[in-house]
């Protein structure tokens, strides 16, 4: 009987022993650390340490947009080794707060409280106009990973205000910012936009830019005008010259009965003769490109000049007549002097 109660001891004993050793060493959960290694305008990557706890059940993510909370779960992660997770469908221009819980068999352990924020949408911009072409430059504030990669960059166009957009083209670089729309009309408005594309294995997001406008260049054109067509010899006229689009500066050639002008070179032609007849005035305008117009004609006739037909007539005419009473009060004053 004693030898059967000590036996129940040592085997009770033994089993104890067998029940510590089993127990596991340093079951604690373990405390990861948490970092964002990517930011679009939609998604943060975040990445983390990975749990050295022989007991792991799974992390447990959670997101709030305030640092005191509260918070909610985003997701629930049970392969260990996964260390990365994109969080997906958030605002633009947004602070959000995480933190990541290792959970094992036996507890629990908190990382640091992580602030993180989405980027900003494509910045556009119009860098340079011809007559036919537009020049776009953007600015991406994105950083990709490879859980959220770049797609591409797209392109769009319309010519009305509430007109629909055409895709011009798909760029599949990122490191390309830049883009020339050819094919365009000269002196037309256009509105430009782009929109980056990110992926995250089946999805993907899109996030426009702004909107910008840009008229292209007109073609180069030239008008003359001028306050009369007829004067006499003698007299000037002055003729003006409009140009429009092409390059600026323009340079001006006057050509009077087909024979150029020397000595004037600027957008207004001070006309004079002395010779009467008929005169066809244009002006030709070359612009920086090396384009040359020609412009309307303007004829001018010339009279000869004459004391009856011209504005010193109606002077003398004047002057005659001045004097002319001027003699008659004096007669008038004479003859009333001899009365006294």
């Amino acid at each position: 009987m004693k030898n059967r109660m000590l036996i129940a001891i040592l085997v009770s004993f033994g089993l104890l022993i067998l029940g510590f050793s089993m127990l596991p060493v340093g079951h604690g959960a373990t405390t990861v650390s948490l970092s964002s290694i990517a930011h679009t305008e939609t998604t943060i990557t975040l990445s983390w340490t990975e749990s050295q706890d022989r007991y792991f059940v799974n992390y447990t993510l959670y997101m709030g947009l305030n640092v005191n909370g509260p918070y909610n779960v985003i997701a629930s992660i049970t392969n260990k080794a996964q260390t990365t997770y994109a969080v997906t469908s958030l605002n633009y221009s947004t602070n959000y707060y995480f933190y990541i819980v290792d959970y094992d068999s036996f507890g629990s352990a908190r990382s640091n409280t992580l602030e993180a924020n989405t980027t900003s949408p494509p910045v556009l911009n119009v860098n340079s106009v011809t007559q036919t072409t537009v020049s776009l430059t953007w600015t991406d504030y994105n950083t990709y990973s490879s859980l959220v990669p770049f797609v591409s960059y797209t392109v769009e166009m319309k010519s009305l205000t509430g007109g629909n957009w055409s895709t011009v083209s798909i760029i599949n670089s990122v490191s390309s910012n830049s883009f020339t729309v050819t094919g365009l009309s000269p002196g037309s408005t256009y509105y430009f936009r782009i929109y980056d594309t990110v992926g995250t294995g089946t999805n993907l997001f899109n996030t426009f830019s702004n909107t910008v406008t840009a008229t292209t260049i007109p073609l180069l054109s030239v008008s003359i005008s001028s306050g009369t067509t007829s004067i006499s010899t003698g007299q000037n006229v002055d003729i003006k010259a409009l140009a429009n689009g092409g390059y600026p500066p323009y340079t001006y050639t006057w050509y009077v009965n087909g024979n150029p002008v020397n000595g004037v070179t600027g957008n207004v032609y001070t006309f004079n003769t002395t010779a009467p007849g008929t005169y066809n005035i244009y002006v030709s305008v070359r612009d920086s490109s090396g384009t040359t117009v020609n412009s309307n004609t303007i004829t001018i006739n010339v009279t000869s000049s004459s004391i009856f037909s011209s504005g010193a007539f109606l002077w003398i005419i004047i002057l005659i007549i001045l004097i002319v009473v001027v003699l008659v009060i004096l007669m008038i004053f004479r003859k009333g002097k001899r009365r006294w």
